[in-house]
């Protein structure tokens, strides 16, 4: 049975009254997210130990504020297992009898962080020295390159720690002098 034409002019118009008030809320939502964007890149201008982070290839303003206010004081972390443990980017540990095996990562500590530095790390392949770790580790087998891009993520955290730690920028070496 045919609906009358009135109704269907009517119910489009609502749909389209729907529709023009969700684009308001999307467009005052974006305004916002742009004012909230610039407030936290002046803070992070201003903020020595994000600058630093960001002297890495490859890390932008979010996930050096994301590192700095994670890691806080990298004083309190004693080597990189350490932070890279608080981070919950090491595997855990099967042990039975002689057999010894690695699982998954532990995922302890802030999902956050370890998303985005998960996303960094498969952003900066193109970068020269991300690219050999990965290589490294992948070892030329496609089911191996989650495992490492995790652990790429592991070794941008751990330059990162070491950088706030001795309070240097980013030298360009893949070499990473870790004090014991």
């Amino acid at each position: 049975m045919a609906r009358p034409f009135d109704q269907i002019q009517d119910s489009e118009q609502f749909w389209r009254g729907q529709l023009h008030t969700e684009l308001e809320i999307l467009a005052s939502i974006n305004e916002k997210l742009k004012t909230i964007t610039k407030k936290l890149d002046s803070l992070a201008q201003a903020d020595k130990k994000i600058s630093l982070v960001q002297t890495i290839p490859g890390v932008g303003a979010r996930v050096a504020e994301a590192v700095v206010a994670i890691i806080d004081d990298p004083g309190r972390f004693k080597n990189a297992k350490h932070i890279s443990s608080y981070a919950g980017l090491v595997p855990e540990k099967h042990d039975s009898g002689q057999t010894k095996r690695n699982g998954r990562i532990t995922g302890h500590g802030s999902g956050m962080l370890r998303a985005l530095l998960v996303q960094v790390s498969w952003l900066g392949l193109r970068n020269k020295w991300i690219r050999d770790i990965y290589d490294r580790i992948r070892r030329g087998s496609k089911t191996r390159s989650k495992i490492a891009i995790v652990a790429v993520a592991r070794h941008i955290l751990v330059r990162c720690w070491a950088m706030l730690r001795d309070n240097s920028t980013w030298n360009g070496s893949v070499e990473l002098v870790v004090k014991k």
